[in-house]
């Protein structure tokens, strides 16, 4: 072991004396190539010292004292980030096509086969097809109102399972919401349930929750060697390890999914009208004339629809949960206009939800103090551009900070308080959740990067929350106020609660509705 030390620290001594003295020779303006404020930096690490387990909040520093654009510089790498409406417009929307590609990561490698899927791909012909293909063939409106009874089927199924485990005691939040986002999704992608009566078991729904919560703990990672390349030598916390681990189980789940799908006798019997997703991907052709899609790009598309529709959306119902509970005033606000809306002599269906505005901006509310990203996934520069007269050089990595945006001063007041109402209209027409022309929250990202399925996700998070709030009163644990619920969080590409969200539930409508 001291030998290891003693080699990395002379390999790191050899680095860091060239480096430095290659750099002490230029003039200040040399070095710097007007690039926008940003804290000191270190030879050779850069900034990377100064990121500690939860980024975000060390990028949200940085802008409240260098500015609204700030760069930094990673290892090797030139950044920027921003908690600004206006250059994140410029960004994402009037230099689109500059900022519109991805950093090649080497999580996305052993994690989206080779950066090949829709989220992670960088801009190019095989970008634009996988989103075609995502488009036309899961997310067009014909497709999602097909799996309308499904959905159905699983608000029913989020109800009676809340009420089985408000009959036994206290409510795990965070395992019931995951458990209905997946069946969603997978019911749409794969056919199946995975949590349930008609479910595929426990031991494959638990392999399936654990392999996507890792998938974005990785993905969300800022490894080392990703901006050190030096680092992967030693790689000494063995994250590229687990990375490659991830790929393989990974890898084995989605190569059963497609034995299934394959079955002759399943093929045989299936009418159009019962198709999932990745039974219209196997009989979609594939590129320069062959026959099929690769089963790599299927695999890629199915583990992006999953990713992205799965984890995103319970760990946003989970903050909003967490937040109504702690606050009381916003419970009752929303089940009386759920009452106004609904009554009390039916469930919530989802033609009620455009028309449920406070519930709107209770989600709007969460998005902005818990964004599911605190940073949306990392744009790269295609070329050299300017911001704000600022040079930003080509392959600049871009962290937008959702979780600054939502708490900069500059355009919200008391940035610390769950208050929804701050997002209802003086002429009282309906609340929009996902973006529409108003960067100051931005859940899903805009321009070419814009989350194709924002409102099939906005949709899960409504219903889920509408469910849950008409039928159940709510409060913390026995021995807690309200005020005690823990809103601590750990990082990742989505940002859930540091600790689950434990609850005690209690029947509001007449009993006859729960069966």
């Amino acid at each position: 072991m001291d030998l290891f030390v003693l080699v990395v620290t002379l390999i790191f001594g050899i680095a860091f004396a060239k480096l430095y003295f290659r750099g002490v020779g230029r003039k200040p303006q040399e070095r710097t190539r007007t690039l926008p404020p940003g804290p000191p930096r270190w030879p050779i690490v850069g900034n990377l010292l100064q990121l500690g387990p939860l980024p975000h909040k060390d990028f949200t520093r940085f802008c409240e004292k260098y500015g609204p654009l700030v760069y930094v510089r990673l290892g090797s790498v030139d950044a920027i980030t921003t908690n600004d409406p206006d250059i994140i417009r410029e960004i994402l929307v009037q230099q689109d096509e500059v900022f519109a590609s991805r950093p090649r990561t080497l999580a996305a490698v052993h994690l989206a086969y080779g950066c090949g899927d829709v989220a992670l791909a960088p801009l190019g012909l095989h970008w634009k097809r996988m989103r075609r293909i995502c488009m036309e063939q899961l997310l067009s409106t014909k497709r999602i109102e097909s799996f309308a009874n499904h959905r159905v089927e699983e608000a029913k199924h989020l109800v009676q399972d809340v009420l089985a485990r408000s009959k036994a005691g206290e409510v795990n939040l965070r395992q019931v919401l995951g458990a209905f986002s997946m069946n969603n999704v997978t019911r749409m992608l794969l056919g199946k349930q995975y949590f349930g009566v008609k479910s595929a078991g426990p031991e494959a729904a638990m392999e399936f929750m654990d392999i996507t919560h890792e998938l974005f703990r990785l993905l969300g990672l800022i490894y080392l060697g990703d901006y050190l390349p030096l680092w992967r030598w030693f790689d000494p916390y063995g994250c590229e390890k687990e990375m490659r681990d991830v790929e393989k189980r990974m890898d084995e789940f989605h190569k059963r999914i497609l034995e299934e799908h394959r079955k002759e006798e399943r093929l045989s019997a299936l009418k159009e009208s019962e198709m999932d997703f990745v039974d219209i991907l196997l009989g979609l052709p594939g590129e320069d004339g062959k026959e099929h899609l690769e089963d790599v790009e299927i695999k890629a598309l199915i583990q992006d629809m999953i990713a992205a529709a799965t984890d995103t959306s319970s760990v946003t119902n989970e903050w909003a949960m967490a937040e109504v509970i702690k606050h009381p005033r916003v419970l009752l606000k929303i089940q009386e206009e759920l009452d106004s809306v609904v009554g009390r002599d039916r469930m919530v269906t989802e033609s009620d939800l455009s028309h449920l505005n406070y519930l709107r901006c209770v989600v709007r509310e969460t998005f902005r103090m818990h964004p599911a990203g605190p940073f949306l996934i990392p744009h790269e520069s295609v070329k050299a551009t300017k911001i704000n007269g600022y040079n930003i050089p080509e392959k600049t990595r871009v962290f937008i900070n959702t979780y600054a945006l939502g708490r900069n001063s500059r355009i919200w007041d008391n940035v610390d308080e769950f208050r929804p109402e701050r997002h209802l209209l003086e002429d009282g027409i309906r609340v929009e959740i996902s973006h529409g022309g108003d960067f100051r929250i931005l859940p899903f990202s805009a321009g070419k990067r814009r989350c194709p399925g924002a409102p099939l996700g906005v949709f899960f998070v409504l219903m889920g929350l509408a469910r849950l709030f008409h039928c159940f009163d709510w409060g913390p644990p026995d021995g807690l106020k309200p005020e005690d619920i823990d809103t601590a969080e750990v990082y990742g590409m989505t940002m859930p609660k540091a600790k689950p969200l434990i609850a005690v539930a209690k029947p509001r409508l007449a009993r006859h509705l729960y069966a």
